[in-house]
């Protein structure tokens, strides 16, 4: 039994159901600003090229962080990680609203993914501290859920409070959402004996990175990939195939997702991560293939719900994974090993996908590497059933 839970079997306990409600109230923060950077650049200075630039300035801070986030979590106490983290949130956000020339702006976006990174990984590992052990896969699936709700609320509340009252109510917004999970955290019980009471650490490479998993995190770079390119070109595939609401793409995906993860999670914690992890490689191979042939709104909705299998539940399932096998107190480095490849994947993979377009069409790219992602998966698996087996003899 972790410390800092009760003797209780049950997941939605009261203060797993306070972490949810942290979890989604900072998420929510975060996509609440997400769609909304590129035009507020584009309204300091018109220029296209470098609105982007800032828009993934966010991502780009988010994976050079993340490392030593979990460095971090592992060896500080998570509340306080939390407490402080979550009051740089809210001035970073307020920092916002006086960003007003492009270098200012550029500084606040990188500090969001400083601030945002921490509050990704310490609030993982946070979260594992209210569920059963012998429940992780399923319990972390349900906190999932607060991150597809934040998606599929913030982005649409944003762009509704510009509307009203323009980008500043909006970033007080955000504040306000970063503000509530400050609060919570401040009154989830967390006694002085069930603090972390592992020494302080020198950092080290190992202390960033779980070496061992390594193969887990090219796994997560993969999936993060397709992912990064349905956010980057869906859009402009539909619109060259004359594909109406694809907007409705990503209800579908949010939807499975909702339904998929607890039932993932609950297979995972009685079968074990192969069982998870074939289908999910799988899935997200048809999905990336679909999203490349597909010339129907129906058939992206059905890579949408593949992408839901895929992507959606084979990542969780690599950092819950990592989590339950390394020691308690490599808990951040665990949880930091997974999203520094979904990082990878984020980040450089809207950058591989416009050079593959320079000499090829979005049918050629997508097909092309749901064939390569599938092997190179498959791979993979495979030299973890070596280290296991290996470990066995």
């Amino acid at each position: 039994m972790r410390s800092g839970m009760k003797e209780n079997t049950g997941i939605w306990n009261r203060n797993f159901f306070l972490v949810f409600i942290m979890s989604l109230f900072s998420s929510t923060a975060a996509y609440m600003t997400y769609p909304l950077i590129t035009k507020y650049a584009l309204m300091i200075k018109d220029d296209i090229s470098l609105a982007s630039l800032i828009s993934g300035l966010m991502s780009l801070s988010g994976l050079i962080v993340c490392p030593f986030a979990g460095a971090i979590t592992d060896s500080f106490d998570h509340k306080n990680i939390l407490q402080y983290s979550y009051i740089f949130y809210i001035l970073v956000f307020i920092g916002h609203i006086f960003a007003t020339n492009i270098p200012a702006l550029m500084i606040m976006r990188l500090l969001a993914g400083f601030s945002f990174s921490i509050n990704s990984v310490t609030g993982t590992v946070f979260s594992t501290r209210f569920i059963p052990k012998e429940k992780l896969a399923q319990g972390m699936g349900y906190a999932a859920l607060s991150n597809i709700l934040a998606q599929a609320i913030g982005p649409g509340l944003g762009l509704r409070l510009i509307e009203l009252s323009g980008y500043h109510l909006t970033f007080i917004a955000a504040a306000v959402c970063a503000t509530i999970s400050l609060f919570i955290v401040m009154i989830l019980p967390y006694k002085k004996e069930e603090r972390q009471k592992t020494e302080r650490k020198k950092i080290s490479l190992s202390g960033i990175f779980a070496f061992e998993y390594t193969d887990y995190s090219f796994l997560a770079a993969i999936l993060s990939i397709s992912n990064a390119w349905v956010t980057t070109f869906l859009a402009l595939i539909a619109e060259e195939r004359n594909i109406l609401n694809i907007g409705l793409f990503f209800t579908v995906n949010s939807i499975a997702m909702v339904i998929l993860r607890p039932l993932f999670g609950q297979l995972h914690d009685r079968k074990g991560l192969t069982f998870i992890l074939i289908p999910a490689i799988i899935c997200a191979s048809l999905s990336t293939y679909l999203i490349g042939t597909g010339k129907t709104l129906w058939m992206m909705l059905a890579a949408s719900i593949f992408k839901a299998i895929g992507q959606g539940i084979g990542t969780p399932s690599l950092q819950t994974e990592v989590i339950r096998k390394m020691d308690p107190s490599r808990s951040g480095v665990a949880a930091s090993t997974v999203l520094i490849g979904m990082h990878i994947g984020n980040t450089f993979g809207p950058m591989l996908g416009g050079r593959i377009l320079l000499n090829s069409s979005y049918e050629y790219m997508f097909v092309s590497f749901a064939i390569v992602s599938a092997i190179l998966s498959f791979l993979l698996m495979y030299i973890r059933y070596l280290i296991e087996k290996r470990k066995v003899d």
